[in-house]
């Protein structure tokens, strides 16, 4: 986890856990933001935002292993 790539592959792959919980989250306890964003507009919202927590989560744990 030393390189900016390493990170963003790990990223990548924790962003696939991270997505279905946030999708669940965005579309059920929100339903007025389903109606006024859309359902791709809300998809891709979900999808920006688990992949920023999982880099997040990434340079958490890379911090923590120095």
């Amino acid at each position: 986890m030393k390189t900016p790539l390493s990170r963003l592959k790990l990223s990548l792959i924790l962003t696939l856990a991270i997505y279905p919980p946030a999708l669940w989250v965005l579309a059920l306890s929100s339903s007025p933001l389903l109606a006024s964003m859309g359902v791709p507009r809300l998809l891709l919202w979900g999808l920006l935002m688990s992949f920023g927590t999982a880099y997040a989560i990434t340079q958490f744990i890379g911090a923590l292993r120095k």
